[in-house]
């Protein structure tokens, strides 16, 4: 009956086009009924199935993690556009420490194999690291807000000065372009109210991505802040296509010096990962904006 309830809600929003919202706390399908919960058309793996269609028809799907998700409710929040994971209760794993235990021998925490940290930092499998239940909340409803209406484009909001003084930008980037500083510093500088809405800002720190408003208008930023490596393009490929599907205008500050090289870069796959990179851009069909902030090499 759980299933049922869940792929017909699946049904009522594929026909709608309404976003979907997933609070994920879940074990997986009850084992010892299998047999009548995976085999069908209409049963557990439809699901998936529901959710790769409304991902193909860009209905927005956003999962909050708030309890652990095994086995087959691990695939909910990863095949969502966007992942929110709370400190502490949140855990997404195929199989948990007592399955590891008895397959590989490893002994392990829920934390440890899946917790927010591993998910926010290393995978990227989640996007937005929540304090506790009310924080991811709070993710969902600010995400759902910017949700383009089906109707027509929202008008701009009115526009606001940057809280930091656009003219310290002469003081925040080096005069020797051979040295770093932080990006973050350039977009406070730019953006109204110098607010930024960062995705995966754990996760490919090289790359900074997040929503912002410029004199009014709602963008998409993408800011380099270092070398790429494949953690930094396969996030920036999420973000630019999350910003195609909601046709949001993207903002490149670039200063970059190109992709990691050597061995280690190009045995995890560097090269197929900034084709991704590559292509998101290409078949964004959106405005692209790109400002030169320092170097642009590779």
């Amino acid at each position: 009956i759980t299933v049922k309830k869940h792929l017909r809600a699946q049904e009522i929003a594929l026909q709608n086009r309404l976003p979907c919202v997933y609070l994920v706390d879940s074990g997986g399908a009850f084992l010892p009924l299998q047999a009548d919960v995976f085999p069908d058309r209409d049963h557990f793996g439809r699901i998936f199935f529901n959710q790769a269609r409304m991902s193909a028809e860009r209905i927005a799907q956003i999962a909050s993690v708030m309890g652990s998700c095994t086995a087959g409710g691990a695939y909910v929040p990863a095949m969502s556009d966007v992942a929110i994971i709370v400190k502490g209760t949140g855990t997404i794993f195929l199989g948990g420490p007592p399955l590891v235990k008895a397959a590989t021998g490893e002994d392990i925490d829920a934390e440890s194999l899946g917790g927010a940290d591993v998910h926010c930092r290393e995978s990227g499998v989640c996007d937005h690291y929540a304090e506790n239940d009310t924080h991811a909340l709070a993710i969902a409803r600010r995400i759902v807000a910017h949700l383009r209406r089906r109707s027509a484009s929202l008008p701009p909001r009115a526009p606001v000065e940057p809280l930091h003084d656009p003219s310290e930008l002469y003081g925040v980037l080096p005069s020797n372009p051979r040295l770093p500083y932080d990006v973050r510093e350039v977009i406070a500088r730019l953006t109204d109210a110098s607010e930024l809405e960062e995705f995966k800002q754990l996760y490919g720190t090289t790359l900074v991505c997040g929503f912002a408003h410029l004199a009014g208008y709602r963008i998409g930023i993408l800011a380099n802040n270092g070398v790429l490596f494949s953690e930094s393009a396969l996030k920036g490929t999420h973000f630019i296509e999350l910003c195609a599907r909601e046709q949001i205008p993207l903002l490149f500050l670039q200063n970059i010096t190109g992709f990691m090289v050597g061995r280690r870069a190009e045995a995890g796959g560097i090269a197929k990962d900034g084709a991704k990179l590559v292509t998101a851009v290409a078949c964004a069909g959106v405005p692209k904006l790109t400002v030169i902030v320092g170097g642009s090499y590779g």
